[in-house]
Order: structure tokens, then C-alpha cells, then sequence
């Protein structure tokens, strides 16, 4: 019997599955699946990252900025609405017992995504990932846009821009090792969570941390005020200083944006890492290892140059 504890945290990835009750049938044509898409893409507190659609089962990587509980449900009664007057059928479609939610640490999200693009070939849909039509792995192709937010796990994938969609073919030829145990229920023994316990430790002790959205409002006028300093004083375009872009005299450019938003600025950790997509114990590490690439005469210019927004 399984007695892991679901964690129910804002502003954390997870990997989410779906079944439907009784084994029956979710989608009853081909536009209900676009239907789903198009109410997920519609919610406004989570960004997808990936997704498989099988036709008794649905697997979702998002970001979701506020805890699953309270946009999941509401989003899959509104579904099963749709179905009902689409088909006129009273059922509902979904095993609400069975509804797994688990908690990705950021480093494992390239994993949890090839797990669920993998997922049509091992229930014998296809030979291979980009056989599926619906699945996000051709949004990570350039080949369809389905409201899949790609920058995140391609940008780990490669730092290079005009790579990463190479890097992303080769990364899922690859088919995981591990058992589908480890993503559909984490590999904690406690937890539902694909993390590290120090990982856990750490987003655990900010549960009750909050945060308005002026603050964060405030925070976010900080940042674009540090991005435009830099592109002022250096004349680098704001491709270069988000890291779309890397430039040979700057290749860290946007490692400096985070150190003079953090360091001068005093803008939160956490703010930076959701800009630049990353997490924020790698970012800590770059910030804090700047001066070692830079010299102090540079580092101290852009400081002097930095004037706070006023707000």
C-alpha cells in the first residue's frame, strides 16, 4: 500500500499523471485532444514543459507558480465538462484516487521529460518518441506549438542557442534506464518526489514563506532596471544578457545580469533564477564564483553605474 505523502508546494516543477476511471477512453476524437491543450494552455499559474497524451491516460510536466491543488482539479472538471456536452455521456473520466503529483527537482526535469516521451513506445503506440502525434516532443523540434514552454529544459540541454535543438534529438535517443516506479512515484521514500533530500529540506522550509504580488512586481521592475543598465553601459543586446544569445567577449553575460540584481541590487535569489530558467543553488554558485572571471576594476564600474529604479 502506498503511503507517500503528496506535496502540494507553489512555485516547484511537477510531474503530474492522470488516469481515467475504469480504463475508459479520455479523448472521443481527434479535437479533444486539442480541447485538453487548449484548456491547460489557458490556465495562467503554470507553465508546460512537456506532455503525453495516451488515450486512457494523461502525463504533464509543468511549472506551476501556485500549488496543484488549486488550479488541477477545477481544470479537470472543466474537461470532463466539455466531454459530457460534447458527447453527451454522464461519466466521469477521471480515477481521482489514482492521480499522482510528484515533485521534480529542477536537474531531473530533462529525465522526467524523456521518461514521458518515451512513454508512447513503451505502451506499443510507436517505434519511437517522434512518431507520436500527441506528445510535446515535436514542439521541442520546432515542428508544432501546442503552448509548450521549450527555453527551460533546452537551455540545460545546451547554453548554446542554435545546438540545443541537435542536443535535444540526441539527449532522447536515449531511452531511460530507470523504472517508471521512480517517476510516477519519486524516489523518496517518504515523499512523492523525484528530489534530493537536501533539495526537500530546503523547499519544505519556505512552505509557509510568502510573498505578494506587489512585492514580486516591485522585484521584477528591479531586474528589468539591471538589464537595461548593462545594455547601456556594455551595448550588448538583451538576447546576450538573458543567455538566448552568447556573445565571445560576454559568454556569461547573463550570469553578470543575475550577480548585479542579487549582489547590488539586492533583488531576490529566486527572481533571477525564474528569469534566467535555471535553479537557484546553480545560480548561487555562478554569482559567487564572478569575481574569478572578471576583474574587480570591471565589476566595480557596473556597480558605480548602477542607479536604483525609483519606484
Amino acid at each position: 500500500m502506498d503511503k507517500k505523502i503528496s506535496l502540494d508546494l507553489a512555485k516547484q516543477h511537477y510531474y503530474i499523471h492522470i488516469p481515467s476511471a475504469q480504463g475508459q477512453k479520455m479523448f472521443s476524437s481527434v479535437f479533444a485532444y486539442d480541447a485538453l491543450l487548449s484548456s491547460l494552455n489557458a490556465l495562467t499559474n503554470i507553465s508546460v514543459y512537456g506532455y503525453c497524451l495516451l488515450p486512457s491516460h494523461i502525463h504533464l510536466l509543468v511549472y506551476s507558480e501556485t500549488k496543484p491543488s488549486i488550479w488541477l482539479e477545477p481544470w479537470l472538471m472543466a474537461y470532463n465538462q466539455w466531454h459530457q456536452n460534447t458527447t453527451l455521456e454522464t461519466v466521469y473520466l477521471f480515477n481521482d484516487e489514482q492521480i499522482r503529483s510528484v515533485l521534480i527537482q529542477p536537474k531531473y526535469l530533462c529525465k522526467t521529460l524523456r521518461h514521458i516521451h518515451y512513454l508512447p513506445v513503451q505502451n506499443k503506440r510507436c517505434s519511437a518518441p517522434d512518431q507520436y502525434l500527441y506528445s510535446s516532443y515535436k514542439n521541442y523540434m520546432n515542428d508544432q506549438s501546442t503552448g509548450v514552454d521549450t527555453d527551460p529544459i533546452l537551455s540545460m540541454l545546451s547554453p548554446h542557442y542554435g545546438q540545443r535543438i541537435r542536443r535535444f534529438s540526441d539527449y532522447m535517443a536515449v531511452n531511460n534506464q530507470k523504472p517508471s516506479e521512480t517517476f510516477n512515484e519519486g524516489n523518496h521514500p517518504f515523499y512523492r518526489a523525484y528530489a534530493d533530500n537536501a533539495y526537500l529540506t530546503q523547499v519544505r522550509a519556505k512552505y509557509q514563506e510568502t510573498l505578494g504580488s506587489a512585492s514580486e512586481e516591485e522585484h521584477l521592475k528591479t531586474w528589468h532596471g539591471c538589464l537595461h543598465k548593462l545594455i547601456e553601459i556594455n551595448g550588448l543586446d538583451e538576447e546576450t544578457w538573458l543567455g538566448k544569445h552568447r556573445h565571445h567577449s560576454q559568454p556569461d553575460a547573463h550570469f553578470i545580469l543575475a550577480w548585479l540584481f542579487v549582489t547590488v541590487a539586492n533583488g531576490p535569489t529566486y527572481i533571477a533564477a525564474k528569469q534566467l530558467r535555471t535553479d537557484e543553488a546553480t545560480l548561487k554558485l555562478k554569482i559567487n564564483s564572478i569575481h574569478l572571471h572578471h576583474p574587480a576594476k570591471y565589476l566595480r564600474y557596473i556597480e558605480h553605474s548602477w542607479n536604483p529604479i525609483a519606484v
